[in-house]
């Protein structure tokens, strides 16, 4: 999913300095080590392997405390030698590495301390100058407040503990990669370990490119399960206490991802990567996210998540399904527009996102069905209610959707208010909605000959590979398509993809043997409820949804509540003459006093009296059968063997 924090902007998240200025025991590093280097390098090459252009030691054991200690020794010319922080992270689609947490940098020849500057103009690169007769620096700095999950657990993400010359392609620039993580805690990744002494742990060298799609989940409460799945995989789990890692199959979760696992090789084929490391951290400090990666794949549930089974089945498809599919839509295959660059620091393009996460959303939501995540009358109701959000929003009147792709990660951070009107990551589910008709349609004119399971295993399965990117235009993949069925597949994205569509592609669903219909059942719990702020859904009838704390979450343009004049961030603190409560809003809207419903709500430092004209009743968007058709959902989501 790129990351998942996506969820927060579519629906609304001194003792060390002089330790750390000379050689030091904790980092096991001394400026010794370049000569180390050196005879490492030789004896690689002595095997016909790649040569390390540099070697890194991230030192966490302080992670409880939020900080950490990078070192690297790096290969280098004379001259002016430009050291880049990564700026563009693969999966998070935009320009957000964290430089503001890089502090305290000192970078030196032997003993000499070599001063830096950075570049004014990209602040995430940096200039030093070598003098004649230095083939290596070492190069120290201190990492803030990224990695660690809570006191008892941490994500090593690698592009944030690291500082890279530029000028060498990220697939040729390799790396011995280290970590010393606090005593006691054990880690599990896709990296292949060296040496391992104590609390240190040495990484075979791999390229920049590898080594930054190869996070670290460590823990002091860890656990490591051989999966009983078709193709090899485990899964490798932390927590916030050894009762929570021992409870994790508690609910069947192994299963589930074994099945999971297998649904995986039913429908590509191929894999693209030997072991597959599916990694989940359970903490209530980071309940909801994700990342992924080509054989290790993050997930992050809620405290002892994987133990509770109501928890499984809202995050089998947005997250456990969504972030391991990406190893084939995203990772194996990949927009050539955002794999543009020898380097990590863009800009790349985002306007295929429709096909890298739309494509994936869909993926996921039939894999984890098919897997036992969910069952299909829970994926119908996330349809109904994603395709009423979608049809409901003015903004679609002005902006295509390849539109909220380009802007991407603009849309991952804005406030809540309005969101209906700017758009938000569409991509994701319209863009699914779109696949969603696409397999429908192959379905129907081959007679059930054909669907997109087909184009999945000829365009992203292809053939067993390692882990390489193969990249992509809009042209392979309509070609793609039109080799597994003949049909103008341009002009259709054309229209729903690039251009403004009042409606989003609902037609898919009816094709599907599926209609909306609205009633009083409130739609099941959402995915997303451990960090939404949202606890009223009033968006399909008054038209605005409310937070726990009784302040307006967003209003729709064009609603009743938008034209009683209320807006984003008001406060209601009366419904009726009754103190605000989300019942009592309820019992408002389901039986309007001639057809009015008078809120008080505090604006700034006013509070003034609105009056909502409404009298339909609660309203929640739900699916239910055409008659006399054919249901292609229920053949969509049965498991394939």
């Amino acid at each position: 999913m790129a990351r998942s924090r996506w969820l927060l902007a579519k629906f609304w998240v001194a003792p060390y300095a002089m330790r750390l200025r000379c050689p030091t025991k904790r980092f096991l590093v001394p400026l010794g080590l370049v000569a180390a280097l050196t005879s490492f390098a030789g004896a690689l090459n002595a095997q016909d392997k790649p040569s390390p252009v540099m070697t890194l030691v991230v030192d966490e054991s302080q992670a409880p405390r939020r900080i950490a200690f990078a070192r690297e020794v790096i290969q280098v010319h004379s001259g002016t030698v430009v050291l880049a922080y990564p700026k563009w992270i693969p999966g998070e689609h935009g320009p957000d590495g964290p430089i503001y947490d890089l502090a305290a940098l000192r970078i030196h020849a032997g003993s000499d301390r070599l001063s830096w500057r950075r570049d004014p103009r990209d602040i995430f690169k940096f200039e030093v100058r070598v003098p004649a007769g230095v083939s290596h620096i070492t190069v120290d700095f201190d990492v803030l407040l990224q990695n660690t999950i809570d006191a008892h657990q941490l994500l090593l993400d690698w592009n944030t503990a690291i500082l890279y010359p530029l000028g060498i392609d990220k697939l040729k620039l390799f790396v011995q990669p280290s970590v010393i993580l606090p005593p006691g805690w054990k880690q599990g990744s896709s990296l292949q370990v060296a040496h391992e002494s104590e609390n240190r742990i040495d990484f075979d060298p791999l390229s920049i490119e590898r080594l930054i799609d190869s996070p670290v989940l460590a823990g002091e409460y860890f656990r490591a399960v051989q999966l009983h799945s078709s193709w090899p995989a485990e899964v490798d789990i932390t927590g916030d206490t050894q009762q929570a890692v021992d409870d994790a199959d508690k609910a069947n979760a192994f299963e589930l991802l074994s099945k999971l696992i297998d649904q995986d090789r039913a429908m590509f084929g191929f894999r693209h990567w030997k072991k597959m490391h599916l990694l989940v951290s359970q903490s209530d400090s980071d309940p909801y996210d994700g990342l992924e990666h080509e054989d290790s794949p993050w997930n992050a549930v809620g405290d002892a998540g994987l133990s509770k089974r109501n928890v499984l089945q809202m995050l089998g498809w947005p997250l456990l399904a969504h972030e391991q599919s990406h190893s084939w839509c995203g990772k194996y295959r990949r927009p050539a527009e955002l794999y543009s660059k020898p380097d990590f620091q863009g800009p790349e393009r985002t306007t295929l996102l429709w096909v890298y996460e739309g494509l994936n959303e869909y993926i996921g939501m039939m894999l984890a069905t098919r897997a036992g995540f969910n069952d299909a009358a829970y994926i119908r109701d996330y349809l109904a209610r994603t395709t009423a959000e979608l049809t409901e929003e003015p903004g679609r009147e002005y902006t295509p959707l390849d539109d909220t792709a380009a802007e991407d990660w603009v849309l991952r951070s804005p406030d809540s208010g309005w969101s209906s009107i700017r758009r938000g990551q569409d991509y994701y589910d319209e863009g699914a909605l779109t696949w969603l008709l696409a397999d429908v349609l192959i379905r129907q004119q081959s007679h059930g000959r054909k669907s997109l399971d087909d184009f999945l295993r000829s365009f992203l399965g292809q053939r067993d590979t390692g882990p390489i990117v193969v990249p992509y235009t809009r042209y392979d993949v309509e070609a793609a398509l039109s080799a597994v069925w003949p049909y103008d597949w341009h002009s259709f994205f054309q229209k729903r993809i690039y251009e403004v569509n009042d409606n989003p592609p609902s037609e898919g669903l009816e094709a599907a043997g599926w209609r909306i219909v609205y009633n009083s059942t409130p739609n099941a719990a959402r995915f997303d409820s451990a960090i939404n702020t949202i606890e009223y859904y009033g968006s399909f009838s008054i038209g605005m949804n409310v937070d726990r704390d009784g302040s307006i979450f967003d209003v729709w343009q064009g609603s009743p509540a938008y034209a009683a004049g209320l807006g984003p961030h008001m406060k209601i603190l009366a419904v009726n003459g009754r103190a605000y409560s989300a019942d009592v809003l309820n019992e408002a809207i389901a039986h309007p006093q001639n057809g009015k419903i008078l809120i008080i709500a505090r604006n700034f430092n006013s509070v003034k009296e609105y009056e909502i004209h409404y009298a339909g009743g609660v309203r929640y968007p739900h699916l239910e059968r055409i008659p006399g058709t054919h249901d292609y959902l229920s053949d969509i989501f049965a498991p394939k063997k």
